[in-house]
């Protein structure tokens, strides 16, 4: 176990049986929901060769649960387009599923609330070992928007997205400095902002750090397929140093 951990948040693409009822959308409309939502191969590209001790990742698709989200609808920006924890909307703004609050509730707790019970337990592991604790929050993007974008022009290469209190000047620094020496175009804050906190250390200081990474999926997959393209290859290389410069960082 090291000070840092991979949080990968929207890579699923598993939608149980027992939860498909829920959904009013034929099961093509939902394949181009899953195509156009999840964070495809972000796994393989954040974490190949990780411990898998480093690594929290959620068990199913953001269209059953979105674990990023805050489960009350009330602080959730996302929420105003239907894209809150639980997704009542699809990116085009039709109906996608009927929730009602029973059944909003029980999928938080079959699903939300485990996930961040073991984001609390990760984080305290690591603060009780090494006194600190870094999370590598770690997301694709599409090319064109999407509803929940912060920003709508033109999107950069690499989304570095910040937390208020969790990401300091200089993981901020660090980060942005990484990806431009690499060549790419870095946007911060930009087309999202925001990075994941622990509910239990949420405003709590910065012995908890973290940074979201937005990486824009056509540099390594073809977006109407799903599939890699030659350029996964340099994107995991790439972001496998990016992992271990973020190592050296929460190491000191």
């Amino acid at each position: 176990m090291t000070p840092l951990f991979l949080h990968l948040p929207h890579d699923s693409t598993v939608i149980p049986s027992a939860e498909r009822a829920d959904f009013v959308v034929s099961e093509e409309a939902l394949r181009h929901e899953l195509l156009r939502l999840s964070d495809w191969h972000t796994a393989d590209l954040y974490a190949y060769g990780a411990d898998p001790a480093d690594v929290v990742r959620a068990e199913v698709s953001r269209l059953v649960v979105d674990v990023e989200r805050f489960a009350d609808d009330a602080q959730e920006r996302c929420a105003a387009v239907g894209m809150g924890a639980t997704y009542v909307k699809t990116c085009a703004g039709n109906p996608l599923r009927a929730l009602s609050p029973d059944r909003r509730a029980e999928l938080l707790d079959r699903y939300y609330w485990p996930h961040h019970r073991r984001l609390d337990e990760a984080a305290a592991e690591r603060l009780a070992l090494f006194g600190r604790c870094v999370i590598l929050d770690a997301h694709s993007f599409p090319a064109s928007p999407l509803p929940t974008q912060v920003d709508f022009s033109a999107p950069p290469e690499i989304g570095i997205g910040t937390q208020p209190g969790h990401t300091s000047p200089e993981l901020r620094a660090m980060a942005e400095s990484f990806f431009r020496r690499h060549g790419f175009v870095v946007g911060v804050d930009v087309p999202f902002s925001g990075a994941i906190v622990p509910n239990r250390f949420y405003g709590t200081g910065q012995a908890v750090q973290s940074v979201m990474i937005e990486v824009r999926r056509d540099l390594y997959m073809d977006e109407t397929s799903g599939e890699r393209h030659a350029g996964f290859a340099r994107m995991r290389s790439v972001l496998t140093d990016f992992r271990s410069e973020l190592a050296r960082f929460a190491a000191t």
